[in-house]
C-alpha cells in the first residue's frame, strides 16, 4: 500500500503504424517525458515512476501539486507524464538539464475518494479526473480529440512532435498489461547513415551497428581557387573547361563521418549475414576520419571497419548530443 492506497503498475499501449480516425476512440499527443503515477493522500504526494521507482527527489516542486485538488477529492492516484516544455514542446532532454521546470501532464484517473476505477470506463474517468483539479502552471489535463486521429498527427508532424495515442472510449484500465485498447502511433523519420563499426553480443558476431552521418563541407569557394566574386557564369567555353580541370586537379578531402550511436532492432540474422560478408576485416582502431566519443566499455567492445554506405534508420529524435533516439534499422542501401 502507497499512502493507504494499492500500487498500481501503468497500463501500457502497443505500436501502431500509423494514424487513424475511428468514433470509438479518443486521440491524445503522446507526452515525451517521464510516465508517472501520482498519489495524493492526506496532503502528501508520491510520484512513481513507471517502474515503481520514487521520483520526488528528482522533482519536488511538484508535491505542490496537493494545493490544487478539490475540496471534495481525496485519495487519488493520477496516471500522466512528467514533462519539460522547450520552445513550447516537450523536450525530453531537459528532464535531466532542467527538472526545476517540470511539469505533470495528467491524462487518466484509476483511484478516488477509497474507490478503485479501474473497471470504470475511459469516458468516465477522464470526466472525474476534469473535475478533481483546479488546473494550474504544475498541473494540466491531457486534452483529447474524438475520432479525427488523422488532424492529431497532422498536427504532430507540423510541430515535430514525438507522437500520439490512441485509445478505446470505453477502455477498462489494465494494470501493467499492454493491449490494444490503447496504441501508441509514433512520429518517425529516417535518415540514411554509414556503418563504422559494429559490437559482437552473445550468439551472434554483429549484435549492433556503429552509425555515422557524413559532414558535408560548407558551401563558397573552392580551396585555393578563384574568389568567390570571380566564380562567375561568364558564358565562355574556355571559363568552363577552366572550371572543370581545376576541381578536377584539387585532391578530394577525406570524409568527415560523426557518431550518431548504436543500433540493433531490426537487425535480423539474414541482415547480420549479408553485412559480415561485406564489411572489410574488423581493425582495433577507427579506420576513417570519425569524430564523437564512446564509452570506456564500447571502446573495448567495438570492431571497427572501413566506412561502409549504408543503412537507413527510423528514429524520433536527435538528442542535444547529437545521438539517435529509438532507432530502428529499415534497410540496408547496397
Amino acid at each position: 500500500m502507497l499512502l493507504g492506497m494499492p500500487d498500481i503498475a501503468p497500463m501500457l499501449a502497443h505500436k501502431w503504424p500509423e494514424p487513424f480516425d475511428g468514433q470509438d476512440w479518443l486521440f491524445e499527443l503522446k507526452w515525451d517525458g517521464y510516465r508517472c503515477l501520482m498519489y495524493i493522500g492526506s496532503s502528501q504526494l508520491l510520484l512513481r515512476s513507471r517502474n515503481g521507482n520514487p521520483l520526488n527527489h528528482r522533482f519536488p516542486q511538484l508535491e505542490s501539486v496537493t494545493k490544487a485538488v478539490k475540496r471534495d477529492f481525496r485519495n487519488l492516484i493520477v496516471d500522466g507524464e512528467i514533462v519539460v516544455f522547450k520552445g513550447g514542446k516537450p523536450d525530453f532532454a531537459s528532464l535531466k538539464t532542467n527538472p526545476g521546470r517540470a511539469v505533470y501532464i495528467a491524462f487518466d484517473l484509476l483511484y478516488l475518494n477509497d474507490q478503485a476505477l479501474l473497471e470504470v470506463p475511459l469516458v468516465d474517468r477522464r470526466y472525474e479526473l476534469f473535475r478533481a483539479f483546479a488546473w494550474n502552471h504544475l498541473i494540466y489535463f491531457s486534452e483529447a480529440l474524438e475520432a479525427q486521429g488523422r488532424t492529431l498527427f497532422e498536427l504532430v508532424r507540423s510541430r515535430d512532435l514525438e507522437g500520439m495515442v490512441a485509445k478505446r472510449k470505453y477502455s477498462l484500465y489494465f494494470p501493467g498489461k499492454r493491449t490494444h485498447d490503447w496504441l501508441k502511433i509514433k512520429n518517425f523519420k529516417e535518415i540514411a547513415l554509414w556503418v563504422v563499426g559494429y559490437f559482437p553480443s552473445p550468439g551472434r558476431k554483429i549484435g549492433s551497428l556503429l552509425v555515422a552521418r557524413e559532414v558535408s563541407e560548407s558551401a563558397g569557394a573552392v580551396p585555393g581557387g578563384p574568389p568567390a566574386h570571380a566564380q562567375q557564369d561568364t558564358g565562355t567555353v574556355h571559363d568552363s573547361v577552366h572550371e572543370v580541370v581545376f576541381r578536377q586537379s584539387v585532391k578530394p578531402k577525406p570524409r568527415r563521418l560523426v557518431l550518431m550511436g548504436r543500433v540493433s532492432t531490426g537487425l535480423d540474422q539474414e541482415t547480420e549475414d549479408a553485412l559480415e560478408a561485406a564489411f572489410s576485416p574488423p581493425a582495433p582502431h577507427p579506420l576513417a576520419q570519425v569524430e564523437g566519443k564512446l564509452s570506456k566499455q564500447e571502446q573495448r567492445d567495438v570492431r571497427w571497419v572501413k566506412p561502409f554506405f549504408g543503412v537507413r534508420v527510423q528514429y524520433t529524435e536527435i538528442t542535444p548530443e547529437g545521438r539517435l533516439r529509438h532507432p530502428v534499422l529499415k534497410e540496408v542501401v547496397w
